[in-house]
């Protein structure tokens, strides 16, 4: 479906949509906040396991302890990996010089020599997606319209992994500004005639690869999942509010979260550690208390009650539905109990992408008249979207957010009834590079509905296709449940092979 009829389906769903309250407010993300920070389920009262499966973030980080590897050799595995691989994957748009890189790993070298140690992270590298402020590199949101432009300041996530160590090896391809669920100038590294996903797909392949150990992303339809799924990594977006967004490219300021990425859910727990937390800089993070993230992992889920989303599953390739199924019976052999459930239903999966296109690009319109003249500069499918969007009636606008409030309790709800939710990431594994504007929102309805409404959920890599795609698995939680979801990955994790291309 091309852009321009997308919008024109989409404002007739926001006009033809009858919100369930006259009198309902636009909701925003507002039940979030007024939340607070509870769960429904103490994990970390659960069992422990003793096979989990540990990420190289924790693996690296214990051979440092022993002496066994250094800030050094890691920054040189990683630019050795980069230097063959990037050629043909095209995974950054920029990367750190090399003498810059092992100078910023000799200096951690000798912190960590004097008994100084920063963090789990210490002398690990990692990448950024390049719509997130690094200061001296450039910004470019893989566009025309930013090129050249060097920011001031780290974004305040960036800032908190440099003050725990990590070296940040360079910035990673994205869609521009974000604005896509492909990353065009990129290639999959299971199959290079494919797309790796998007948009933090430069992200997705750094990690796939071992250009570096955690990305840190974006997400704010689909962004950080819908890579993960095609490129068999781990994907999580926390619950709104939890990271700040600050020194991240504006798309849209109601949707956007940061994003994590890594090869296990203990990676993206010891990163989500770190970056976790109130910033002034964004009114959007809430005041609550630090949580350890890392103890919510290698559990004995048993009695866990999962919700499967049986909408989620209408159009699913069989492919993919035969690996997420396999991927379903195993949580059940796990000691899950997996319960079928029709919400969220078909309308909701329409309402939610349609009528948050309207609120994502509205406010990414708004955000771009930083750039007045800039229409000749945007590629077709991103020009189209901006326009389009700059025509929605602000009525239109409302009514979707009327909706995305009436989702949002409608959703809490259900979650009452279950642990969390389970359903495959993407419809379909990764497709080929010239085919992509036939997948746009096939690859990214399941995920969509989620961020629209701030709730924590992740792509856990479920299995590989007979082809040998990676398939990815969604679990969802009610906010504040992410430790619960995190629980359910790292049991999936441990009782599967890791997937590497």
């Amino acid at each position: 479906m091309d852009t321009r009829t997308s919008f024109r389906i989409a404002v007739e769903d926001a006009q033809a949509f009858a919100t369930d309250k006259v009198d309902r407010r636009p909701g925003f993300i507002s039940t979030v906040a007024r939340m607070g920070k509870t769960q429904k389920r103490d994990i970390r009262a659960l069992p422990k396991i003793t096979n989990g499966r540990r990420g190289p973030v924790g693996d690296a980080g214990r051979l440092m302890a022993e002496g066994a590897t250094s800030a050094v050799e890691q920054t040189k595995i990683a630019l050795e990996v980069i230097k063959q691989l990037q050629p043909e994957l095209n995974a950054f748009a920029h990367i750190a010089p090399e003498a810059e890189l092992i100078a910023i790993a000799e200096a951690l070298d000798a912190e960590r020599a004097n008994g100084k140690i920063r963090s789990p992270i210490h002398g690990l590298p990692i990448s950024v997606k390049d719509v997130i402020h690094v200061k001296g590199m450039p910004t470019s949101s893989g566009s025309k319209v930013m090129e050249g432009f060097m920011p001031d300041d780290d974004a305040t996530a960036v800032r908190l992994l440099r003050e725990a160590g990590a070296i940040i090896i360079g910035k990673a391809h994205t869609h521009e500004f974000a604005l896509g669920v492909t990353t065009p100038q990129s290639r999959n590294p299971w199959d290079t005639s494919r797309d790796p996903g998007g948009s933090s797909g430069g992200s997705a392949i750094t990690i796939s690869t071992g250009m570096s150990l955690l990305s840190l992303g974006t997400d704010t339809r689909a962004s950080i999942r819908v890579p993960a799924s095609l490129c068999g990594t781990l994907g999580y977006k926390p619950t709104y509010g939890l990271v700040s967004t600050d020194g991240i490219v504006t798309l849209s300021w109601t949707m956007d979260h940061a994003g994590l990425m890594g090869r296990t859910s203990e990676d993206v727990a010891i990163m989500m550690n770190i970056i976790q937390g109130f910033d002034a800089k964004d009114s959007g993070t809430l005041d609550l208390p630090n949580d350890d993230y890392t103890d919510y992992l290698f559990k004995d889920v048993t009695g866990l009650r999962v919700g499967l989303a049986v909408e989620a599953l209408e159009g699913a390739d069989p492919e993919t539905l035969k690996t997420f199924n396999a991927c379903v019976e195993l949580l059940k052999s796990l000691g899950v109990e997996i319960v079928e459930t029709n919400l969220p239903s078909a309308d909701d999966f329409r309402l939610a992408n349609n009528l948050g296109l309207i609120i994502s690009r509205v406010e990414a319109a708004a955000y771009q008249r930083a750039f007045p003249d800039a229409g000749p500069l945007y590629i077709k499918q991103v020009f189209e979207q901006l326009d389009e969007a700059s025509q929605i009636k602000a009525v239109d606008y409302i009514t979707a957010q009327r909706f995305r409030s009436e989702f949002q309790e409608r959703m809490l709800a259900e979650l009452k009834g279950f642990d969390a939710f389970i359903m495959p990431t993407t419809l379909v594994p990764a497709v080929k590079a010239e085919e992509t504007e036939q997948y746009l929102t096939i690859l990214s309805r399941n995920c969509i509905p989620w961020s629209m409404i701030g709730f924590p959920t992740l792509s856990v890599p479920a299995g590989l296709t007979s082809g040998g795609l990676p398939v990815g698995a969604q679990l969802v939680g009610a906010p504040f449940d992410d430790g619960i979801i995190l629980a359910l990955a790292s049991a999936l994790e441990s009782a599967t092979e890791d997937l590497r291309p």
